[in-house]
């Protein structure tokens, strides 16, 4: 694992977000099989949106305005229920390529990390009647595992009026190879469409240039 020393929210952090990112993992590949989505080339459309600054950031909901408000108080619930230190880092990508990455809510010593999450009470206390980490989750966190290369991954549930969720999550090898799997036709994809935008850009500034040639003709 590379760590990218960008601040998150920041234009730098936006740059490397121009790729697949942990969290929006959910967007090619399902969470309960692994499977390639039917939603990828909208993401991978997405992506080249961005490449290409046309793309125009959806404003936060209230729910999302609030889990970034949360977010150090959890953190902080978690050092001090467990004695862990919580390292903030802004983006991640794997040792071997720079095509796909992460922004991790943290990394945790030597060999973990934590993906925070503050829903809203009544969805929070499911979570902790379960005891599992909702499965919606399993591609993001699994995919911060596999770019990181770290033992595990701390799922944590806040909110300051109930008890902390922590599910311990672990690689699980056979999923984290589909992931990998999954991406192979997403850059693909995301290079088909990237490729076919920039051609029709290329074709309409020519066509541009020879209607302005022939009329000061």
């Amino acid at each position: 694992m590379r760590i990218v020393d960008v601040i998150q929210g920041s234009e730098a952090w936006e740059h490397w977000r121009n790729r697949p990112t942990a969290s929006e993992f959910h967007s090619f590949v399902t969470p309960a099989k692994g499977q390639y989505s039917a939603s990828a080339t909208a993401y991978a459309a997405k992506i080249v949106a961005k490449r290409l600054r046309v793309y125009t950031e959806p404003p936060p909901t209230w729910a999302m305005e609030r889990g970034t408000e949360l977010e150090p108080s959890a953190k902080l619930a978690y050092t001090k229920q467990t004695g862990r230190e919580v390292t903030d880092v802004g983006f991640i990508i794997p040792d071997n390529t720079d095509a796909y990455g992460g922004s991790p809510d943290g990394l945790v010593g030597e060999d973990g990390g934590i993906e925070v999450k503050c829903p809203l009470p009544e969805r929070l206390i499911t979570w902790l009647a379960d005891g599992e980490m909702p499965i919606e989750f399993r591609p993001q966190v699994q995919g911060l595992l596999l770019i990181s290369g770290r033992k595990w991954w701390d799922f944590v549930g806040f909110d300051p009026s109930l008890p902390l969720l922590i599910v311990r999550i672990e690689p699980d090898l056979d999923y984290q190879e589909k992931i990998a799997e999954c991406l192979l036709p997403l850059l693909k994809e995301i290079e088909r469409i990237e490729s076919r935008v920039s051609l029709v850009r290329h074709e309409v500034l020519v066509e541009s240039a020879r209607k302005d040639s022939v009329k000061w003709d």
